[in-house]
C-alpha cells in the first residue's frame, strides 16, 4: 500500500482508503465558490495542528493579509499563529503587484527572462519547502500561473516540469485549477498529474448543491461517484455514505 497523508477533510480519507498518496501532486479543480481555497487551507491547517507537519501556501491571487483575515473570520483558523510557530508559511507570488500610490506593475522577478515557464517560481517554491522542511504544499492557483504565458506548448512544458519537480520533493502538493465554463477538452494539468479531485457547486432544481469527486488517483482504488459536500464554520465535510444530487 502506498504511504498516505491525511487530507484534513472529514470523509475524504475514507474514500481514499487512508488519505492522499504521499509525495504526489494532486490537482484540485473547481469553479468559483466551490471551496477550493477552503479545502486546500484545511489540508494545511489540519496537517499543522494535528500532525505538526509544516505547510507552504503559494498565493497567486489573494494577498496574504486577505487569506489570514478571511479564514479567521469564516472558520476560526488562526493562520498567523501557525506562521509564528513555523508550521505555515504564506508566500506572495502574485504576478501583478499594486504599489501604495496606486500603480500596477508585473512581478518581473518571478515571471520574466525564463528559459522555461515557472522556473523562477519553482525555485522559490523549492527554497521554501527545503527551508521549512515542509510536508504539505498548496499552489493557488495554477490557472493564474498559466495565464501569464501565451504560448500553449511553452505552458505544457512548464506544467510537466513543475509536476515532475514537485513529485521529487518530500512533500505532498495540491495544485488548484479553475473549472472554466469556456474551456474545451481536457486540461493539461489533469492529464499529466497523478491525482485529481473536483469540487462542484451547481444549481439542481431550486437549490445550490456541493459535491466532491475523485477523478483519478494512481495506485488507489476509488469510486468515480459524486458525493455530497458541505461547507460550514468548521470548514469542509464530505459524506461518503451520501451520493450527491444529480438532477
Amino acid at each position: 500500500m502506498l504511504p498516505r497523508i491525511t487530507s484534513g477533510v472529514p470523509g475524504v480519507d475514507n474514500l481514499l482508503n487512508g488519505g492522499f498518496p504521499e509525495h504526489r501532486c494532486i490537482i484540485l479543480q473547481g469553479g468559483p465558490g466551490s471551496g477550493k481555497t477552503t479545502f486546500s487551507l484545511q489540508f494545511l491547517y489540519e496537517g499543522a495542528v494535528n500532525e505538526e507537519q509544516p505547510g507552504i501556501y503559494i498565493t497567486l491571487s489573494e494577498s496574504p493579509e486577505e487569506i489570514r483575515e478571511n479564514n479567521l473570520a469564516s472558520h476560526g483558523w488562526d493562520l498567523a499563529k501557525l506562521e509564528n510557530k513555523g508550521l505555515l508559511k504564506i508566500v506572495d507570488a502574485r504576478p501583478v503587484i499594486a504599489s501604495k500610490d496606486g500603480l500596477i506593475a508585473p512581478n518581473e522577478r518571478l515571471f520574466k527572462g525564463e528559459l522555461l515557464p515557472f522556473s523562477h517560481l519553482l525555485q522559490l517554491v523549492v527554497q521554501n519547502i527545503t527551508k521549512a522542511k515542509a510536508k504539505r504544499l498548496v499552489l493557488d492557483s495554477l490557472t493564474v500561473l498559466t495565464m501569464q504565458y501565451a504560448n500553449r506548448f511553452y505552458v505544457r512544458q512548464g506544467v510537466l516540469g513543475l509536476i515532475q519537480a514537485l513529485s521529487n520533493m518530500d512533500c505532498t502538493s495540491l495544485l488548484l485549477i479553475e473549472d472554466l465554463a469556456e474551456a474545451t477538452g481536457i486540461p493539461i494539468e489533469l492529464a499529466v498529474a497523478p491525482g485529481a479531485v473536483v469540487l462542484r457547486y451547481e444549481r439542481k432544481g431550486d437549490v445550490m448543491t456541493r459535491s466532491f469527486q475523485i477523478l483519478k488517483m494512481r495506485g488507489v482504488k476509488h469510486s468515480l461517484q459524486l458525493y455530497h459536500m458541505e461547507i460550514d464554520d468548521g470548514g469542509i465535510k464530505v459524506f461518503p455514505e451520501e451520493a450527491a444530487i444529480t438532477k
